[in-house]
């Protein structure tokens, strides 16, 4: 579709084997994403900027704060699976509490970032290299119309030097669209239709006019 960049192209997995070495589950919160308080710096023992189950000294940071703040941080916890094989590449996936999936893959010399939303669908990607400072994003809005499903793909480019992955997180927790695009620069946008890119024609700020294979005009809006 366009020029998306497969995950498998990126990292050249292609069809070989890779054994899994290491397999780590955790529960996390971003502090940023807490209203604020100051004592909450006395519990991020790493000061990694995360209240972690497991924290890299082992410690359970949550667990501390909950029990000396008498505070619950359910609806900020963020649960993690984290993978690493034996062809040294990596894979994170996170469930955040509102639905959102993000899975970050890490190659050799790329990474590669997939979001779905609660619904299981493809809402964003991005892809970097790291010996580069340019990345590109991916923003896609898909809408449903009784068999037809419409896509938008919106591409941007941006400096990898900035928000690297902050980015990701603010979306998992928020699905506000403008915390991946903020800072960078627009490419192009382009369409599809049930699998196949198509032309579209845009009648208004959300409306779009597509024909389908048998020549039948339909029409999209976006929320």
């Amino acid at each position: 579709m366009g020029n998306r960049i497969d995950s498998d192209g990126v990292f050249n997995y292609g069809s070989s084997y890779r054994a899994v070495q290491d397999e780590k589950y955790n529960t996390r919160v971003a502090l940023w994403q807490l209203p604020y308080d100051a004592r909450y710096r006395q519990y991020d023992t790493d000061q990694s900027k995360w209240f972690e189950a497991i924290n890299k000294n082992l410690d359970n940071e949550i667990e501390e704060a909950e029990n000396n703040l008498h505070m619950s941080f359910s609806r900020y916890k963020v649960h993690t699976k984290s993978v690493e094989y034996d062809n040294g590449t990596f894979e994170e996936i996170s469930k955040y509490p509102n639905g959102n999936v993000v899975k970050v893959s890490k190659g050799f010399h790329h990474v590669f970032v997939n979001i779905k939303n609660k619904l299981g669908q493809l809402v964003a990607e991005k892809v970097f290299n790291n010996e580069s400072s340019e990345g590109l994003k991916y923003i896609y809005k898909n809408v449903t119309q009784g068999d037809n499903t419409f896509v938008i793909t919106k591409v941007y480019k941006y400096d990898t030097t900035k928000n690297r992955s902050s980015d990701s997180v603010n979306y998992g927790y928020t699905s506000n669209e403008t915390t991946l695009t903020n800072g960078c620069d627009f490419v192009k946008e382009y369409y599809s239709l049930n699998g196949h890119q198509v032309e579209a024609k845009k009648i208004s700020d959300s409306e779009y006019r597509v024909e389908d294979e048998n020549n039948k005009i339909l029409t999209f809006k976006v929320e």
